[in-house]
């Protein structure tokens, strides 16, 4: 039956049949809330992949709510729903500003799904996660924390707007503090909320920046192209915690002293790798792919760099290209004070901690049986089936 169990009784006689209806106790649902993320590889890997895999665990089912910018809608959604089927995709209140307003909207779903619990990404959504709770619409929330969100805003000003900023140090320090379970990328994000918001308890997993489903099956396909020289790639945004101040002398450095090597950028074209494109002709290259493209580019190149400026921001991140090109077998080159990472690269010979004011080594073409043995690494510790343990956790909480 539908909306029921079905239960059959016979008596002696084969022709007395009693068959009766009861409601089925509703199964539980767990929401994963976005709001105001726009439609990136980021979102493909860190959430889309994210729900489809907590609901490949066997656990309760876990829905994606995306509250979206009412601007392109309609194509928002599609894009969304292409990677995450049954996910809600819902227009937010117009304006950033408004935003608590968009309490209303959760409301109205919780009170149509009555989830158990929400995972919520970043402080605006675990702020309205927490409100369903006062109200008794939830029981349970998780504040899945992708980084120190007040440090970021204020250190690189993500909207130049002084009273939204001014907003980051209480919301986040109710969501580290009040949430049922947390989620961190890094140890070094753990330390951060202990330090800045006095939290003191272990209800918490780290789980770290994972490669996302189509690049490690990119990944596992793309093969390294032998060519003349040593290829240094950088793969990713250039955005103002990217660093590209620490990036350019570095790189110089080594276009000057080395000329065996090659430079790649993976990233839209700006003023600064244009101007590096110009000052070393034919070495200097700058290419804009589609993500399901960029593992086999990577596969071409020998050392990725990721190099960053000594901000809270930074100290704290989890980048998703340090596991990205390890996958493709780079070794990667980073610097003191990332994360969680300058301390790995180290322990597990993944490539170069650069010291500040010292110039990069030779740096030589990465053997095939490096690359396998890179790219085990990356799979072993940065795939999703790494961190199952964490993820069932963290269900078996908000359940």
């Amino acid at each position: 039956m539908k909306n029921g169990t079905k239960f059959e009784y016979r008596r002696s006689s084969p022709h007395l049949l009693i068959v009766c209806s009861l409601p089925l106790r509703p199964q539980p649902v767990i929401l994963y809330l976005t709001y105001n993320d726009q439609p990136s590889g980021v979102y493909w890997s860190q959430v889309t992949d994210v729900v489809e895999h907590l609901n490949a665990l066997g656990g309760p089912k876990v829905k994606l709510i995306a509250l979206v910018s009412g601007r392109d809608f309609l194509s928002t959604r599609k894009k969304i729903r292409a990677h995450s089927p049954s996910a809600w995709v819902l227009p937010m209140v117009p304006q950033m500003k408004r935003w608590k307003q968009n309490t209303a909207i959760l409301a109205w779903v919780c009170r149509l799904l009555r989830p158990s619990g929400l995972i919520c990404r970043g402080p605006f959504a675990t702020w309205m996660a927490l409100r369903m709770r006062e109200r008794g619409l939830t029981k349970k929330v998780c504040f899945d924390g992708r980084g120190a969100y007040a440090a970021e805003w204020e250190e690189y000003r993500i909207i130049d707007d002084d009273a939204l900023i001014a907003q980051f140090r209480p919301l986040e320090n109710e969501a580290v503090n009040q949430s049922n379970v947390r989620i961190a990328v890094s140890q070094a994000l753990v330390d951060h909320w202990r330090e800045r918001y006095g939290y003191a308890g272990q209800a918490h997993v780290v789980i770290p920046c994972t490669l996302g489903r189509e690049l490690v099956r990119t990944s596992e396909r793309a093969q390294h192209d032998r060519r003349e020289g040593v290829t240094l790639v950088y793969s990713g945004s250039t955005a103002g915690w990217q660093s590209f101040d620490l990036l350019k002398p570095l790189l110089t450095q080594v276009l000057d002293t080395q000329p065996n090597v090659q430079v790649l950028f993976l990233s839209k074209r700006d003023v600064n790798n244009s101007a590096l494109e110009a000052a070393y002709p034919g070495r200097v290259a700058v290419k804009w792919l589609d993500h399901a493209k960029v593992a086999a580019a990577l596969a071409e190149c020998d050392h990725g760099i990721m190099v960053r400026e000594r901000t809270i921001t930074n100290r704290v991140a989890s980048p998703t290209k340090f596991a990205e090109y390890l996958s493709s077998g780079l070794r990667v080159i980073t610097n003191e004070g990332l994360g969680d990472f300058s301390a790995l690269v180290p322990t597990h010979d993944l490539g170069l901690v650069v010291q500040a004011g010292k110039p990069l080594p030779e740096l030589k073409q990465v053997s095939h049986a490096e690359r396998e043995r890179l790219r085990a690494f990356a799979l072993e510790h940065f795939t999703k089936d790494a961190f199952d343990a964490n993820y069932r956790h963290v269900l078996d909480q908000l359940a």
